[in-house]
Parts: C-alpha cells; sequence; structure tokens
C-alpha cells in the first residue's frame, strides 16, 4: 500500500488510530471503511475493501483503515474529513461512493458521506447509532459507547444529504433490523436478504460481487430486487447458508423440508456433513 499510495496518491497515517490510502484515477471516487487487521489476515492481496473498483472500473480510491475497534471516531479522522469537505476535495470528483461492511464501517461509511453531499453509499449491517437511548437494544459494543459521536455520529442522519443509500441486511437477524430501521427517506433502499446472518456481506467478498454493485449503484440501479438476484445464486451453493437453513428447518420441526434442503446441499457442495444429515433425515433413518 505504501508503494501504490507513493506512486499514485498517498498513503498515511491519521492520528494514532487509521491509515488512509489515496490512488488517484478516474473522476468517481469510492470512500471505503476497513479494518487494518481485516485487510492483512483475509486478504491474500493485502489490499482494502474496494480496491478491486480501482482494478477494474479505474476508478479514484480513499480508503480509511482502522488501527482498533475504535469506530472511526478519532478527532484527527474527524478533522481529516472536515479538512477533505472545506477544501472541496470532494467537488472535484463527479461521483462519490462511500461504502462499509459491518456495524461500525457500515455506520462510519454511511455518517461520513455527509462530508460529500449527494454522494451514494453502499452499507451492510450498519449500526444507526450506539446512544443508548437509540440503541440501548444492542449489547455488543457497550465499551464503545464511551466514544464520542457527537460529529458524524449519528448515521440515519448524516445521510440526510446522501442521493441514495442501499443497505443490506438480513432482516432475521433482530439487532442488525432494529438498527436498519432507524434509516429511512426517499433515498433510502432497504435491501433484505434472509437468513445471512449478522455477515451477509460475507457472500459479496466470497462470490465477487462487490464491483457489480457498484456498478449498478454509481448507475442508479441497485435495487433490493437487483441486490436479491445477485446474491440468490451465491447463497443456493454457499455451504454456511445451507447449513444454517438446513438447521433452522429442524429447530422448526420441518423435518420433510430439513431432508430436501440436506440432499440438495450434499450434492452441490460435496460435503459428508450434509450427506450425513441426509441419511438420518430419511424415511428409514439411513438404514
Amino acid at each position: 500500500m505504501a508503494n501504490i499510495g507513493r506512486d499514485h496518491g498517498f498513503f498515511t497515517r491519521i492520528g494514532e488510530d487509521h491509515l488512509t490510502l489515496f490512488v488517484q484515477e478516474g473522476d468517481t471516487l469510492l470512500v471505503s471503511f476497513d479494518r487494518a487487521a481485516r485487510v492483512c489476515h483475509d486478504e491474500p492481496d493485502g489490499l482494502p475493501l474496494g480496491f478491486e473498483a480501482v482494478q477494474r472500473r479505474e476508478w479514484s480510491f480513499l480508503s480509511i483503515m482502522s488501527l482498533d475497534d475504535h469506530w472511526y471516531r478519532s478527532a484527527d479522522l474527524i478533522a481529516f474529513f472536515d479538512g477533505l469537505q472545506s477544501k472541496g476535495f470532494f467537488d472535484s470528483f463527479a461521483q462519490v461512493i462511500f461504502l462499509g461492511f459491518g456495524p461500525a464501517a457500515g455506520h462510519a461509511a454511511c455518517a461520513y458521506s455527509a462530508a460529500a453531499p449527494g454522494a451514494l453509499v453502499l452499507a451492510s449491517t450498519p449500526a444507526a447509532t450506539l446512544s443508548p437511548e437509540r440503541a440501548g437494544f444492542d449489547r455488543r459494543f457497550l465499551a464503545a459507547r464511551k466514544r464520542d459521536f457527537s460529529r458524524y455520529g449519528d448515521a440515519p442522519q448524516m445521510i440526510a444529504t446522501a442521493s441514495r443509500v442501499v443497505i443490506a441486511y438480513d432482516p432475521t437477524d433482530a439487532v442488525s433490523t432494529a438498527h436498519v430501521a432507524q434509516f429511512r427517506g426517499p433515498q433510502v433502499t432497504l435491501a433484505p436478504l434472509r437468513f445471512t446472518g449478522a455477515a451477509p456481506d460475507r457472500l459479496i467478498r466470497q462470490a465477487g460481487l462487490l464491483v457489480p454493485l457498484l456498478r449498478a449503484l454509481g448507475h442508479h440501479r441497485l435495487t433490493s430486487a437487483k441486490v436479491a438476484s445477485l446474491i440468490r445464486p451465491v447463497r443456493r451453493s454457499d455451504p454456511s447458508y445451507l447449513w444454517d437453513l438446513l438447521q433452522r428447518a429442524l429447530r422448526q420441526g420441518q423435518f420433510n423440508r430439513a431432508r430436501r434442503i440436506a440432499d440438495y446441499a450434499a450434492d452441490i457442495t460435496g460435503e459428508t456433513r450434509f450427506a450425513k444429515q441426509a441419511a438420518s433425515l430419511a424415511p428409514d433413518g439411513g438404514s
């Protein structure tokens, strides 16, 4: 990233908590929020979320990488975005897209989009806020509530100036749904992806769907139906999704349905756990 930044933009530290990589290419700017640890551990090429859009679409790219679970709340980062806005940095691009997956990064993508009025936003399971008054139901991030959320802190309020916001989430996940329900407005499109869990973006990453989603968003064609159509064939062959679907059917006593899922999953994935489950659910008990 240091080499890329040196040759095409910059790579630098923002205070103690964040790194930023900027690549100057096309007249569309993608602003991505990610965790440095995730990039190092999960990305084979060691590059942050959204960089493939630079490689495949020739977009410009600004990545904000957190060095810890600070929720992108440092005073230095807030000042960084204020500075970009005051200098007209975002105005130099024909289109600006903010991207963030997960409660913290999704929250940041929505919240900091206010620095670029008219921006587009793609987020997955964003937290609306960590305010106890409006997010008391969420006990996952109690320590993070102590951080200062006064600036760029209320994500549903901050998206008021965005031209379009698309949010993917699992409506069967109660906590994610309670956060997402707070994002309202004619510019907001909710994309429910049932039974994908607290991180539906996992399927987006694994199947290489990020660029198609961003392309559709950039053309103002990313509807909930479009998101569902792209994800549908992916999750029909995803072992984790199929296993969760199977377990749900078993818990609900839908044994015939569970056997059909197990048979299908055994054929499509080749995993023995599905074959064993299908055998145990056979009318003769697998004997």
